[in-house]
């Protein structure tokens, strides 16, 4: 009786930490290494799906660079967010809200973001198309200026 007991609560304990472990990793850790939107019509759940694969995933500065405009240079924006740990779990968070607004290859959607002792960033960022959806330089600049990153950004 007492090993049956035993063996449920073990059963049940991997099945809740299986459970947590898989809400905490959120949608970010689910993306794959060479991750990109191709669609010419994305939705606000693509767009989202960037930003954390920008600031809430380790994927090199490679794959990073496919998604940000201003490539390889620009990937020390990305890189420096996902180091300090500022938007994603578990100092942080960020989502991505519509409505999306298309103008030609530009895409603008909202952008909320916190971040434990950090003042919660809610602004409108852009996406480019350039054969992929890539952030807007501009709007990582946006981002550097408004969070007080010493990072020198000229866009």
């Amino acid at each position: 009786m007492k090993n049956t007991f035993r063996a449920t609560l073990l059963a049940v304990l991997a099945a809740l930490t299986a459970l947590v472990g898989a809400t905490a990793a959120g949608p970010a850790s689910a993306l794959p290494a060479d991750f990109t939107v191709t669609t010419q019509n994305p939705t606000v759940a693509d767009f989202n799906n960037i930003v954390a694969f920008l600031v809430a995933t380790p994927a090199s500065d490679a794959a990073k660079a496919r998604n940000v405009e201003g490539g390889e240079i620009a990937v020390v924006v990305p890189r420096t967010v996902y180091n300090l740990g500022l938007f994603r779990a578990p100092r942080g968070s960020s989502t991505v809200t519509g409505p999306i607004v298309r103008k030609g290859n530009v895409a603008t959607v909202n952008l909320h973001a916190r971040s434990a002792g950090r003042p919660d960033v809610n602004m409108p960022i852009d996406f480019v198309y350039q054969g992929n959806w890539k952030l807007a330089s501009s709007s990582m600049c946006k981002g550097v200026k408004t969070v007080g990153l010493p990072i020198y950004c000229n866009a």
